[in-house]
């Protein structure tokens, strides 16, 4: 399928068509390079609410630089409403939670941790995405995710696509406040964001339609099976997480998205880098037949950290050794110090008193005056050094 579109792009194939566009795989001849086109169909061209959402995803898209968002390069009106955006050689997370069900809890958290950042990035700029769901999630052949579809989000400035009252978004993925028409804030896309996690690592809804209860209903009031009674090898925490994003009352949830990415990081903690993430994901994927591996020149290098990180490690430990020993004779020095008189130091050895035969050493008393007792029964007294000098004193006086 060959098509030029003005004189800068050429239409290779066509990847795929929805309710109101029609998306191709082109080359931009100016830079060698892969893009989307996005491009609505003819038949909505006359419709002005559909156009303003088309224009709407095109400006809003392109304000955000996220390496998890597809990126805007270029939109035009004329000859066909079109928006020209980053190819993303992969495929839809929807495509591989439908071929291998439950994700591994690893590559799970590690695809939502990836979402979770491109979402934050999006609230601290004042937007709701308001259309979170698998088939807006992207995944390249190299383990990264790409977020897209921007054309029903909701910002500060924006002007409103709905009357009060009215919804608009996918049904399976809206929270109870979307559904009843209500204001919207950031923990509208958490609530949709936990349908997802549930997707993920369940494979399956956790709201499903059926001919009694349409799905918006059963949002609104009913409850979900618990993700453990589905799939027991779901972590108790995480199943903790994604049962409170999926609260029906928004103050019951998470209060921004980055409180939940980071309590998804912490399963991931010291356990693998970005590099090792990214490859894990592929190398899952690839072994699902879902794509071929990626290019030699799109995957990142994953740096050899285990032999640096064990002598790391091996270091730090001989290191608090020594220190506690150090503290450890410190501790012991200073108590023996305090416990001898001021001035004189612990004795760590004693000489024993040397003995002649047959003799037996006495230990001579001292009394309250300072003199040294005689043996008993010889009558004498021996006296310290002062004495002696007064009693020398005393005879000289007297001469």
């Amino acid at each position: 399928m060959q098509r030029q579109i003005k004189d800068e792009y050429e239409i290779v194939t066509e990847i795929g068509s929805g309710g109101m566009a029609t998306v191709y795989k082109a080359v931009q001849k100016s830079l060698d390079r892969l893009v989307a086109i996005k491009e609505l169909k003819r038949s909505f061209h006359a419709d002005r609410q559909i156009v303003k959402r088309f224009e709407r995803e095109s400006r809003v898209a392109a304000s955000l630089q996220h390496e998890n968002i597809v990126h805007i390069y270029d939109y035009w009106k004329r000859p066909h409403y079109a928006i020209v955006m980053e190819y993303v050689d992969g495929t839809t997370l929807a495509d591989v939670i439908d071929k291998t069900g439950a994700l591994p809890v690893d590559v799970g958290i590690m695809i939502a941790v990836q979402v979770g950042s491109a979402l934050d990035y999006a609230h601290m700029r004042g937007l709701v995405h308001r259309d979170i769901k698998p088939s807006n999630i992207m995944i390249k052949r190299n383990g990264e995710v790409k977020l897209m579809d921007f054309g029903i989000a909701q910002g500060r400035n924006h002007e409103a696509l709905t009357s009060p009252g009215t919804s608009i978004g996918t049904p399976a993925y809206m929270s109870p406040e979307q559904i009843l028409g209500q204001p919207l804030d950031v923990r509208s896309d958490i609530f949709s964001f936990g349908v997802v996690l549930y997707e993920m690592f369940t494979g399956v809804k956790p709201f499903k339609d059926d001919d009694a209860r349409p799905v918006t209903a059963k949002i609104v009031k009913d409850k979900f099976l618990s993700p453990r009674s589905v799939n027991d090898e779901i972590p108790r925490r995480l199943q903790w997480l994604i049962k409170k994003c999926l609260r029906k009352k928004p103050t019951r949830r998470y209060g921004s998205v980055l409180e939940v990415q980071r309590k998804l990081g912490k399963r991931l903690a010291g356990r693998t880098t970005k590099a090792a993430s990214l490859l894990r994901i592929s190398d899952y994927l690839v072994t699902r037949n879902l794509f071929e591996a990626a290019p030699e020149h799109e995957t990142l290098l994953v740096p050899l950290r285990g032999t640096q990180s064990s002598w790391t490690n091996a270091f730090i430990g001989v290191a608090l050794v020594l220190l506690m020993a150090a503290a450890g004779f410190g501790v012991y020095y200073y108590r023996s110090m305090i416990s001898w008189p001021f001035g004189h130091s612990p004795v760590m050895h004693q000489e024993q008193p040397k003995t002649t035969t047959g003799t037996t050493p006495t230990i001579q008393p001292k009394n309250s005056e300072g003199l040294t007792s005689s043996p008993a029964g010889t009558g004498q007294m021996a006296s310290s050094p002062s004495s002696s000098m007064t009693g020398t004193t005393e005879k000289k006086s007297g001469r």
